[in-house]
């Protein structure tokens, strides 16, 4: 009967210490799980908006005669009726992927998301110093997300192409 009442002392303790460890050992493999899912999601979004872009740069690959790539045209030429257009195009998918950028890092909180986002804002403001990408902008602007289009204008009227990106659009 002794041995049976210490077994039972001995399961009973041990029972208590699988709780004491078990339990944050539990939260903390819940914690961890939950991270790496955020940061699962943090590069999916960073993936998608990627793909885009490279898009994007074999569009301009494709029509090396447009001045839409990264570098501006060191000197301008007249564009014909259809390089016009297809400019015109290619800036607006350009808007398109900035306004993705926009809705998916703006205002985060993350610091993937803080990071990405400073640099999408440096890479929108040296675009908004050229000519034919404001003018772009003013013919197919209005259709974009209102914030967007308001972040937008922001950039586009400030001196430098660059204003304070901690103040809301």
């Amino acid at each position: 009967m002794d041995g049976l009442l210490a077994a039972k002392d001995y399961l009973e303790t041990l029972s208590y210490l699988t709780i004491l460890i078990g339990f944050p050992l539990a939260i903390y493999q819940f914690w961890r799980a939950a991270r790496k899912e955020e940061l699962d999601r943090e590069y999916g979004t960073y993936n998608a908006l990627d793909e885009k872009y490279i898009d994007y740069q074999r569009l301009c690959f494709q029509n090396s005669d447009l001045d839409v790539f990264d570098i501006p045209d060191a000197s301008k030429k007249p564009l014909s009726e259809d390089q016009q257009k297809r400019e015109l195009i290619a800036f607006t998918m350009l808007f398109s992927i900035f306004e993705r950028a926009y809705l998916m890092y703006y205002d985060e909180d993350t610091e993937i998301k803080q990071k990405q986002w400073v640099g999408w804002h440096e890479y929108i403001g040296s675009y908004c110093k050229r000519d034919n990408f404001r003018s772009a902008w003013a013919t197919s602007g209005t259709t974009f997300d209102s914030d967007f289009q308001k972040y937008m204008t922001k950039m586009i009227e400030s001196p430098d192409c660059a204003p304070d990106i901690s103040t809301p659009a």
